[in-house]
C-alpha cells in the first residue's frame, strides 16, 4: 500500500511540474509574441524558438559551461547582456544562483524570472546527460464556424473545414529525428487529391558525427546566416519592445519541424569544423506551387503561390507544379572575439519567371536562375560590439547592412543600424532586418535606446527613418516614412508589472481617385496601458486599455478593452484562463490586435474591428505523466449601431493532446 501511495505521490509531482514547465515556455512565448511589432504575423514561425526553450526545460543550460552559441539560443538576451554575463563569469568564476547573476549589468528582475526554468549552475558536465532518449507527439484539431457559412463548407473546396496537425519528434545525445503534417481547412483529407492523408507532410533526421559538434542534416532543414540578406529561413526578430535586439545570430542548418510550405529547403547538410573554421555545404532539391504555363515549348510562370492552401481546383493544379533546386554553402572564421563568414548560394528552376508588366515589377529578378553571395562579421572592440552582411546578386544588385550595439552608461544599452539595398537586388531567401517584407529597395537608419532610470523602472524606445527607390505595390511613386516607438514598465515587484506603450507610424501610401494615382501620408497611432498582476500562486490577472488613430483620405480611430483571468491552482493537473474584450473601431484600418493564451506551442492573434465582442476560454488536463489534453473555445460577435442589424458570431473550437515517452 506504502508503495503505491509513493507511487501516486511521484506521477502528481511530476504532472505539476510538467505544467509549471509548459506555463513558462508558453509565457515566453506570450512576451515575445507582446514585444513584436503592432500588426503581427500569424504565419510567423516560432518552431525552433519553441524547440530551444522546450529542450532547455528538460535539460537547463548552465550558465557557468554554455558557450556564447549556446546561450543565444535562450532567444532574449542581447549580445551585450551575453558579453556581460561571459566576462562576469571569467571575473568572478562559479556562479552559485540567480542572486548572483543579479550583479551582472542588465539582469533586471524581470529578466532573472524568465532564465530561472531554462538554466543551471552546473560546474561540469554530466556524465549522464540526454541519454535516455526523449519521444514527443501532438496531434491537434482546429474549426471554425460562422453564421455566414451556416455549417457548409465552401462548395468549391474539395474537403471539409477541419484542420488537422500532426507531429512527432525523437531527441536523444547523438540522434534526433521526426515529422510533421497539416491540413489545412478546406483541403481533401484520404480523398481527392490528397487520397494518401494530409495534405502537407514532411520528415527530417539529423545526427551527430565526430566529437567537436559536427552534424549532419536530411531531409527538410532550415538556414540562417549572417544577417539574412543572403539566406534565412525561420524566425527572426524585426522591429519590436526589446529595441535593443537587432543583432541576428545565425544558427546556420538546423532541422525543420515547421509546418511552413514556403521556407524551408529538403535535402543534405552538414556542420563541419576545421580549428577555427566551420563549414556549412548544403543541397536542397524540392518542389513548389506555381502556375506553370508553356509557350512553344518554353514553361514560365508569373509568380509563387505561397498560401499553402490547396482547396480549389485552380489551387490543386498549382500544387508543386514547380521544381527547385538550391545548392550553397557558408564557411566562418572565429578568431578571439571576432568572426567571418561568406556566404554563397545558387537558385535554379525548370520553368522560367516571366512577372507581370506592373511599374513595381520593373527592376525586380526575372529569369530560371539566381547567384547570391555575402560577406558577414561580427565582434566586439572593448564594449562596442560591431556586425553586418554586404550581399551581391547575379544581376550585380548589392545589398548593405551594418550596425553597432553599445552601453554608453552601467544603466543603458544603444544600437543603431543602417541598412542599403539596392532595387535590383534579389535573393530567394533573404529575411533581414528591414520595414518591408521583401528584402529589397530600401535605404535606412534605425536607432534602439533600452535605460533602467531607476529601481524596478524600464524605458524602451527606438526610431525607424526609411525610404524606396522606386514604386511597390502599395505606393505610386518613390515613398519614405518614420517609425517611432516608446514603452515605459515598472515593476513594483515580482509579481505586479505596469506599461504605458506609444506608437506611432507615418509612411506614404497609395491612392486611387478616379484615374489617378498619387501617395498620400497615412499616420497610424496607438497608445496601449497593460497591467498585470499575480494575485497568488492560483491566480493572475491581466488587463488591458489600447486606443488606435489612423489618417489619411479618412479618419478612423479604434478602442479596445480587455480581462484575463489566468487560473492555475497549485499541485493540481488541470488549468483554466479566459478572457472578455470589448473593441470598437470606425474601419479596418483603426484595427487593433491583441496576443491570446491558446495550445501549447500555439499562438492567435486576431484582428479586432468592427463593434463586438471577443472572448475564449482554455483548459487544460494532464492525465498522467505522459498524457496531457488541451481545451479552446473561442468566439468573434460583432453588432452594427443600428438595432435592425443582424449580428454576426464567428467562433472556433480547438482540440490538442500531446503523448510524452
Amino acid at each position: 500500500m506504502l508503495k503505491i501511495v509513493c507511487q501516486i505521490v511521484i506521477i502528481l509531482f511530476i504532472a505539476s511540474s510538467a505544467m509549471a514547465q509548459e506555463t513558462n515556455v508558453q509565457q515566453t512565448l506570450e512576451d515575445l509574441m507582446e514585444s513584436l511589432g503592432t500588426e503581427p504575423d500569424e504565419n510567423t514561425d516560432f518552431q525552433e524558438i519553441l524547440d530551444d526553450l522546450s529542450y532547455f526545460l528538460q535539460h537547463p543550460l548552465s550558465v557557468n559551461l554554455a558557450t556564447k552559441d549556446e546561450l543565444q539560443s535562450l532567444h532574449f538576451l542581447s549580445e551585450i547582456q551575453i558579453d556581460d554575463l561571459i566576462e562576469f563569469r571569467t571575473k568572478t568564476g562559479q556562479i552559485y544562483s540567480l542572486y548572483e547573476m543579479a550583479a551582472i549589468k542588465g539582469f533586471n528582475p524581470d529578466l532573472l524570472n524568465k532564465l530561472e526554468p531554462f538554466i543551471s549552475f552546473e560546474i561540469q558536465k554530466s556524465s549522464h546527460k540526454r541519454k535516455r532518449a526523449d519521444n514527443d507527439l501532438f496531434v491537434r484539431s482546429t474549426r471554425a464556424f460562422s453564421d455566414e457559412e451556416g455549417g457548409v463548407a465552401n462548395p468549391n473546396y474539395e474537403g471539409a473545414m477541419e484542420r488537422y496537425y500532426l507531429r512527432f519528434k525523437h531527441t536523444s545525445a547523438d540522434l534526433e529525428y521526426g515529422m510533421v503534417a497539416e491540413k489545412d481547412p478546406g483541403e481533401a483529407f484520404f480523398a481527392g487529391a490528397n487520397n494518401h492523408g494530409f495534405d502537407y507532410s514532411g520528415a527530417y533526421a539529423n545526427f551527430r558525427i565526430g566529437t567537436n559538434g559536427q552534424r549532419v542534416f536530411v531531409g527538410d532543414y532550415h538556414v540562417s546566416f549572417g544577417q539574412g540578406l543572403v539566406a534565412w529561413h525561420g524566425f527572426s526578430m524585426g522591429k519590436s519592445s526589446e529595441t535593443t535586439q537587432i543583432f541576428r545570430s545565425g544558427k546556420g542548418i538546423r532541422s525543420s519541424s515547421s509546418t511552413d510550405e514556403n521556407q524551408f529547403f529538403r535535402g543534405i547538410g552538414s556542420h563541419l569544423k576545421y580549428g577555427k573554421f566551420t563549414l556549412s555545404p548544403f543541397v536542397s532539391f524540392r518542389s513548389l506551387d506555381a502556375n506553370v504555363d508553356t509557350v512553344e515549348g518554353n514553361p514560365f510562370f508569373g509568380a509563387f503561390q505561397t498560401s499553402g492552401y490547396h482547396r480549389t481546383k485552380s489551387e490543386i493544379a498549382g500544387k508543386n507544379a514547380l521544381k527547385q533546386m538550391v545548392g550553397g554553402g557558408h564557411i566562418n572564421f572565429d578568431h578571439q572575439r571576432w568572426s567571418f563568414g561568406i556566404t554563397a548560394v545558387y537558385c535554379g528552376f525548370n520553368a522560367e519567371m516571366n512577372r507581370s508588366d506592373e511599374p513595381e515589377n520593373q527592376f525586380l529578378w526575372e529569369g530560371k536562375q539566381n547567384f547570391v553571395t555575402g560577406f558577414d562579421w561580427k565582434g566586439s572592440v572593448k564594449n562596442v560590439f560591431i556586425f553586418g552582411e554586404a550581399a551581391v546578386s547575379a544581376n550585380r544588385g548589392k545589398a548593405l547592412l551594418s550596425g553597432i550595439m553599445l552601453k554608453p552608461a552601467p544603466n543603458a544599452e544603444f544600437t543603431a543600424i543602417y541598412r542599403n539595398i539596392n532595387k535590383t537586388y534579389f535573393s530567394f531567401f533573404a529575411n533581414a532586418f528591414t520595414e518591408s517584407s521583401r528584402t529589397n529597395d530600401e535605404h535606412a537608419l534605425y536607432f534602439g535606446l533600452k535605460i533602467f532610470p531607476a529601481p524596478h523602472w524600464t524605458f524602451r524606445c527606438y526610431a525607424d527613418f526609411f525610404q524606396h527607390q522606386w514604386i511597390k505595390y502599395t505606393t505610386a511613386a518613390p515613398s519614405k516614412g518614420t517609425e517611432l516607438f516608446a514603452q515605459l514598465a515598472f515593476n513594483p515587484t515580482r509579481r505586479t508589472e505596469i506599461y504605458l506603450r506609444f506608437f506611432q507610424e507615418e509612411k506614404e501610401q497609395k491612392v486611387t481617385l478616379e484615374n489617378a494615382k498619387y501617395n498620400k501620408l497615412q499616420k497610424i497611432n496607438r497608445l496601449r496601458l497593460n497591467f498585470t498582476h499575480e494575485i497568488n500562486q492560483n491566480f493572475i490577472l491581466k488587463s488591458r486599455i489600447e486606443g488606435s488613430l489612423y489618417s489619411k483620405l479618412n479618419d478612423e480611430k479604434g478602442f479596445l478593452a480587455y480581462q484575463d483571468l489566468i487560473y492555475k491552482p497549485s499541485g493540481k493537473q488541470f488549468s483554466i484562463n479566459g478572457r472578455l474584450a470589448y473593441f470598437k473601431t470606425d474601419g479596418y484600418n483603426s484595427r487593433l490586435y491583441a496576443y491570446e493564451n491558446d495550445l501549447l506551442y500555439t499562438f492567435s492573434i486576431p484582428a479586432l474591428y468592427g463593434k463586438g465582442i471577443r472572448t475564449y476560454l482554455n483548459f487544460r488536463q494532464t492525465l498522467n505523466e505522459k498524457l496531457t489534453f488541451w481545451l479552446k473555445f473561442a468566439a468573434t460577435r460583432r453588432f452594427s449601431d443600428s438595432e435592425t442589424a443582424e449580428q454576426t458570431t464567428k467562433s472556433e473550437v480547438k482540440v490538442q493532446i500531446r503523448y510524452q515517452f
